[in-house]
């Protein structure tokens, strides 16, 4: 009996070890690394750095934009250029490949599925030097956002002024969702957040704390920047840290980006292939007492 248990224990732990794909913990960047996100890991980089002006019906590139600096184990990404809202700049997994017409294209093909049925965790260590806004109730922006759409669309959009952290409630982006004030000392300062996405609903974390949790959101009704919003809004497993409206700017350090998927894939050949094993092992075990 208790070769038996031995035998079993053997071809479960194989189970729980077999198969390990990309799945678990990928360091999109470290700081430490003492360059910035879009050259982390190269050649096969997981982030893209976009940065372009638009002044409300088209795109000038190759104006005053945002700037990426890396020093002192992070990198500032800076949106301020000239005090001028109309600058979008940041990181994603997904690059902008052309502007007429506007298109975008996956950076690392590796890039993992973000399952919510399964859950994912995106977490980054960052903190915001300045932060400036026009927004208002029915217009709620942000310099500093984070993004996260799953494999069906469905995610959370998180925005980050200077004492304030906000979710977007909606694709018409007009009202806020849910929120936390009184939090300048956090937010200027470097602090680990995590955003847990889980079945249908999110949660933002800072340590033990608590800072936002609700339901996921569909935004794939979004529109405008030339329908490059449409287009990002309806890409599946997507992720964006940094300023991307016309309404806000800000200067903010980024120390980390660390994305947690599953512990491992399912196979069920490497299951069968596991309690095979543990057979054998077994009928070793027997052969030998014997």
């Amino acid at each position: 009996m208790r070769n038996k248990i031995i035998a079993f224990t053997v071809g479960l732990t194989m189970l729980l070890t077999a198969n390990r794909s990309i799945a678990g913990v990928i360091t999109l960047y470290d700081g430490s690394s003492n360059v910035t996100p879009d050259q982390y890991n190269s050649p096969s980089p997981w982030l893209s750095f976009t940065t372009f002006r638009y002044n409300g019906s088209t795109f000038t590139p190759f104006a005053p934009v945002g700037t990426q600096s890396a020093t002192g184990g992070v990198t500032t990404l800076d949106s301020t250029t000239s005090n001028n809202d109309s600058i979008y700049a940041g990181y994603s997994n997904y690059k902008v490949s052309s502007f007429s017409p506007v298109g975008i294209s996956k950076v690392n093909p590796a890039f993992p599925t973000l399952d919510r049925n399964a859950g994912y965790t995106l977490s980054f260590t960052m903190k915001i030097n300045t932060e400036a806004d026009t927004s208002d109730a029915t217009h709620p922006r942000a310099g500093f956002s984070v993004l996260v759409l799953s494999s069906d669309k469905q995610g959370i959009e998180i925005g980050f002024r200077s004492s304030e952290i906000f979710s977007q409630a909606n694709a018409a982006f007009d009202t806020i969702g849910e929120q936390v004030t009184g939090v300048s000392s956090l937010l200027s300062s470097l602090n680990t957040y995590d955003l847990n996405v889980s079945g249908n609903s999110y949660t933002l974390t800072n340590g033990t704390t608590t800072l936002l949790n609700g339901l996921l959101r569909d935004y794939t009704a979004a529109t405008g920047i030339n329908g490059l919003a449409s287009l990002v809004y309806n890409t599946p497993n997507y992720i964006f840290l940094g300023d991307n409206t016309t309404s806000a700017r800000a200067s903010v350090d980024i120390q980390s980006i660390n994305l947690t998927t599953v512990p491992y894939e399912f196979s069920p050949t490497a299951g069968i292939l596991a309690l095979v094993a543990g057979g054998a092992v077994n009928h070793l075990l027997k052969k030998k007492k014997s």
